[in-house]
């Protein structure tokens, strides 16, 4: 846009004995920037959906993030209780997904 913007207004500073409305260059840079406009437009729409979209899909894993996050530093500090309980993030990883593999599935998160 900003391109656009600079080129028309080169055009329009330009001095020339030709009327603006027959001024054939200035008028294929206005319908090159009105087009532009136009497909910017409908692309930061689409991007306003789209992000819409994945705002609510990151909230709905919030809660989950959360108890993971609960569990992690659970296990973590089980190290304060005594040495024996020193655990690493692989066996976090296969605590957690042992949890996945044996919950109840669920079509809600």
């Amino acid at each position: 846009m900003k391109g656009l913007e600079d080129t028309l207004l080169s055009e329009l500073s330009k001095e020339t004995d030709i009327p603006l409305v027959d001024n054939v260059p200035l008028i294929e840079v206005l319908n090159t920037a009105k087009t532009k406009s136009v497909e910017i437009g409908k692309a930061l729409e689409v991007a306003k959906e789209t992000n819409a979209d994945i705002e609510v899909n990151r909230e709905s894993y919030k809660e989950v993030a959360w108890r993971g996050s609960i569990l992690f530093f659970s296990i973590s500090g089980l190290s304060a209780i005594s040495e024996m309980y020193e655990y690493s993030l692989s066996s976090f990883m296969t605590v957690f997904m042992n949890s996945l593999a044996t919950s109840r599935k669920d079509n809600i998160l």
